[in-house]
């Protein structure tokens, strides 16, 4: 349980960084990982990473800060597959307006184990 925390908190941490390598190696690198933003869905690390990440985001906002609101909910499908959901907020700036902006929502994680690390497979944001 608390390598699935240290990986919620480091996909956290890599949104608010968009530091390319943390990102990625936070993704299985033996399944098609996808995501599904609250507009769009993914698929590929490649096109999560430069058109969600450093795409959507990026060209929207000047910062962005995800924020985790509440305990994790972990649900194990087996012993290497594994549900997390979790309640979110974002701090953002927008790039054109300099304003303050935010949503919240739910964030659903499937996660799976490789060489005895949890991975990310699948994203989805829900508002």
């Amino acid at each position: 349980m608390n390598e699935m925390k240290q990986l919620v908190e480091n996909y956290i941490e890599a949104i608010h960084t968009q530091n390319e390598q943390q990102f990625r190696n936070l993704w299985s690198k033996k399944q098609l990982c996808t995501l599904i933003s609250v507009t769009k869905q993914y698929k590929g690390i490649d096109e999560i990473y430069h058109n969600f990440l450093i795409g959507r985001i990026h060209e929207s906002y000047k910062s962005i800060q995800l924020v985790q609101d509440g305990p994790l909910d972990i649900r194990f499908i087996d012993e290497k597959n594994a549900i997390i959901i979790f309640s979110y907020h974002t701090k953002c700036i927008k790039r054109d307006t300099l304003e303050k902006y935010g949503i919240k929502g739910l964030e659903t994680q499937i996660v799976t184990k490789e060489n005895n690390t949890w991975k990310l497979v699948h994203l989805h944001y829900s508002k």
